[in-house]
């Protein structure tokens, strides 16, 4: 069996045959997992999904979702057909579709009852633009890291892969039993 293994191993590493006449070569498909993994390893590097709230600026939030859904193409396009990755990286491409085409929350029936000086400040700074709200931004932002998160721990759960980083931030908590 350690044989057939060792065996197949080895034909996912040729990539080509040449003889003194003519040569052929091609690029071997990745698997599933290797196409998961790359895809998390992505995400260890986008900020949003994990800095620290006072930390974010809302122009940045925004361009990072965007890769990240660029990135949820790319991913569904190099896993097969039917690995059982394809709905939750789909799941996270919709999640991140949701947070930049839907208004954020205006909780105007809290904002009327209490009068708060933070939700009513003005973000000059640039961190939010003119009229959001912070309790907005950042509400639609930690639901869908929240979101996220669940969707990553299933891919490592499937594809048996280690999460590093701050992106351990985001996973759900482990359940004690």
């Amino acid at each position: 069996m350690a044989l057939l293994i060792r065996a197949k191993d080895m034909l996912k590493r040729i990539t080509g045959v040449s003889t003194p006449w003519f040569g052929v070569s091609w690029n071997p498909p990745t698997s599933d997992r290797d196409a998961v993994r790359k895809f998390l390893a992505f995400l260890e590097d986008r900020r949003a999904l994990f800095n620290p709230l006072p930390a974010e600026v809302e122009d940045d939030v925004i361009s990072s979702i965007h890769m990240i859904r660029a990135e949820c193409t790319t991913a569904v396009g190099a896993l097969s057909e039917k690995a059982p990755g394809v709905a939750h990286v789909r799941a996270i491409g919709a999640a991140c579709r949701r947070f930049l085409d839907e208004p954020y929350p205006t909780f105007d029936d809290i904002m009327e009852r209490r009068r708060d000086p933070y939700f009513d400040r003005d973000e000059s700074h640039g961190r939010l633009r003119r009229g959001t709200h912070p309790a907005g931004f950042f509400t639609a932002l930690g639901e869908l890291r929240a979101f996220v998160g669940i969707q990553i721990a299933m891919l490592s759960s499937l594809y048996e892969i280690d999460i590093h980083g701050d992106l351990v931030r985001i996973l759900p908590p482990l359940m004690d039993e």
